[in-house]
C-alpha cells in the first residue's frame, strides 16, 4: 500500500528542483564560454545519455523498446534536443536570467493552447490578463534589443522556439501516456537526442574545440549532465506525483528570481532599463496567472 512521503522530503526535493532549474540557464551560459554552443550540447547530450543508462542500471529498471516507448522517447526529445539546440543558440546573445524568465512562459503558453486548442482548460480572467502582461513585458524587451549594442532579439527568437518545442513536448507525452519509468523515459530521450546531433555537428566542423576548455566551462558541462539532465528529472517526475500540477508549475515564478541572483554574483550580468522593464511585466505576468494557487498554498500554509 503506498503512502504519503514525508513531509520535510517533499520540500527538500522541491527546493532542489528550484535550484537545478535556477542554475541551469547559467550553467549553458558558462558551457558556451569557449566552445560553440553546437559542440557544448554535442557534450553534455554524448555524456549524459550513458550516465542516465548507468542510474537505469543501478536502480535495475529496464529501458523498453515497444513501439510506444519509442514514441514517448522521440515526444521526450523534442523538450531536450529540439528545446535545448535552440536554447543553447540564443544563449550566445542572452544572460542567463533573462533565458529562465523565458522559460517561465512555458506554463502561461501551455495554459493558452489548452484553453484554445485543445479545449482541456478554460483560462480564468486573472490568467488572460497574466497573459496579456507577461506578452508586453516580451514586447518591450525585445523591441529595444534589436541593435548592435544590445543584439537581444535573435537570442530572444531562439529561445523562445526552444519554449516552444519545450510546450510542444509536454502535449505530446501526455498524449502518449506510456507509463514508462521516468528514468527510462529520461535515457530514452537522451540517446536519441545525443544521436541526433550527430546530424547536426557535421555542419558546425569548423567550429570543433582544438583545445581543452577551462574548468568554468568545464565544470559547466559537468553540472548540466549531472545535475539538470539526470537529478532535476528525479525531483521533476516525484514531485508530479505527489503534488498538485499548480504547485510545481510555480517554481517556474521561484527559479527566475533566483537566475537574476545566481547571474548578478557569479556572471556580472547586467540590463538595461527597457529589459528591467521587461522583465518585472513577465514576473508580474506570472504572479497574476499564478494568483489563486498562490493563494490556495497560502491558506494551507
Amino acid at each position: 500500500m503506498d503512502t504519503e512521503p514525508p513531509q520535510s522530503q517533499l520540500i527538500s526535493r522541491y527546493l532542489l528542483l528550484v535550484f537545478i532549474w535556477s542554475t541551469t540557464p547559467l550553467a549553458v551560459v558558462l558551457s558556451i564560454r569557449e566552445l560553440h554552443p553546437m559542440w557544448s550540447l554535442a557534450i553534455r547530450f554524448a555524456l549524459s545519455a550513458p550516465f542516465a543508462g548507468l542510474c537505469l542500471w543501478l536502480m535495475k529498471e529496464s529501458l523498453p523498446l515497444t513501439r510506444a516507448a519509442l514514441r514517448s522517447y522521440l515526444a521526450g526529445t523534442l523538450s531536450l534536443f529540439g528545446a535545448m539546440i535552440f536554447t543553447y543558440l540564443g544563449a550566445a546573445y542572452l544572460p542567463s536570467s533573462l533565458i529562465s524568465l523565458l522559460f517561465g512562459l512555458a506554463p502561461l503558453i501551455v495554459g493558452l493552447l489548452a484553453h484554445a486548442v485543445f479545449r482541456t482548460q478554460l483560462l480564468r480572467a486573472e490568467q488572460w490578463f497574466g497573459l496579456c502582461v507577461a506578452f508586453v513585458g516580451l514586447l518591450v524587451i525585445f523591441g529595444h534589443s534589436n541593435n548592435e549594442a544590445h543584439p537581444q532579439g535573435l537570442g530572444i527568437l531562439y529561445v523562445m522556439i526552444g519554449v516552444s518545442c519545450y510546450v510542444g513536448s509536454v502535449f505530446w507525452l501526455k498524449h502518449e501516456d506510456s507509463g514508462i519509468h521516468p528514468l527510462a523515459q529520461t535515457t530514452g530521450a537522451l540517446i536519441l537526442s545525443a544521436l541526433a546531433m550527430a546530424f547536426v555537428l557535421p555542419f558546425y566542423w569548423d567550429k570543433m574545440p582544438t583545445q581543452m576548455p577551462n574548468i568554468v566551462t568545464i565544470s559547466a558541462i559537468i553540472y548540466s549532465v549531472m545535475m539538470a539532465s539526470v537529478v532535476a528529472m528525479f525531483c521533476y517526475f516525484y514531485l508530479v506525483q505527489h503534488l498538485r500540477p499548480a504547485t510545481v508549475s510555480l517554481t517556474t515564478m521561484l527559479t527566475p528570481v533566483l537566475a537574476l541572483v545566481w547571474g548578478f554574483w557569479l556572471n556580472n550580468e547586467r540590463f538595461t532599463q527597457f529589459t528591467w522593464i521587461g522583465m518585472t511585466a513577465i514576473m508580474m505576468g506570472l504572479i497574476a496567472y499564478f494568483v489563486r494557487d498562490i493563494n490556495v498554498l497560502w491558506q494551507k500554509a
